[in-house]
């Protein structure tokens, strides 16, 4: 189950509409300089249940390095999951436009798994190309898009990551977004899911609820999570 979602994503990402837990689709926008961030959740559906934290920091003003790592319960065939990647956005890709502000960016990343029976492996590779649309101090849209490969298979497909970001009250954030890929092996493979964040100190931290429906499935992934921002180093 902690592979659930990430079945069609990388891996997954404040009241500046940015993406970030709880949604899974990135935004065109990095960590500030010379800071990090820390979110974690539980994620469960029926009787399957995982615990995952995801650290990012910013390195530059147009570079992000982050990561996370996952622990499933049970863990019958996976020990634990993990992912690193890290994204650029450059200033020069940010372009104003009749509807907002638009902002491009990349990001790029690797993710591991751990099976009981060995150690660490590599199992998937990817790239999204990010594009952010804010609208409004209150509103945004997220596109992700791009090649992600499975290593075991070998198969490549395209991910589609679209969200839609709402911020009604400056404590208070709600999103709906959509997941899917053209992946074979997981052709019709969509995710929806809704969710929103409250934020017990602005900008600095914020409770998460979220949640999720794949599709030609009856089951609900609910996830509560939390997310501590602007921690310098």
């Amino acid at each position: 189950m902690a592979r659930w979602l990430a079945l069609i994503g990388l891996v997954p990402a404040a009241m500046t509409v940015q993406a970030g837990r709880p949604l899974s689709s990135d935004d065109a926008a990095t960590a500030p300089v010379g800071s990090c961030q820390l979110e974690g959740w539980g994620e469960k559906a029926g009787s399957s249940r995982a615990w995952v934290l995801a650290p990012a920091c910013g390195l530059s003003e147009s570079l992000e390095i982050g990561g996370d790592y996952s622990r499933p319960q049970p863990r019958d065939e996976i020990r634990g999951e993990a992912s690193v990647a890290v994204k650029w956005v450059p200033k020069s890709w940010q372009v104003p436009t009749a509807w907002g502000s638009l902002s491009f960016g990349l990001k790029a990343g690797l993710s591991f798994e751990r099976p009981v029976s060995s150690g660490w492996r590599r199992s998937a590779s990817g790239v999204l190309g990010l594009a952010t649309l804010a609208i409004s101090e209150e509103a945004a849209v997220h596109l992700n898009i791009g090649p992600h490969k499975e290593r075991a298979s070998g198969q490549t497909g395209t991910v589609l990551n679209l969200a839609g970001v709402w911020v009604p009250d400056p404590r208070a954030l709600l999103f709906a977004e959509i997941q899917t890929n053209d992946r074979r092996a997981l052709l019709g493979t969509t995710v929806r899911t809704v969710g929103g964040l409250w934020w017990l100190s602005p900008d600095k931290l914020g409770l998460s609820l979220t949640a999720s429906r794949q599709s030609g499935s009856s089951q609900t992934l609910w996830t509560a999570g939390f997310g501590w921002y602007g921690l310098e180093f």
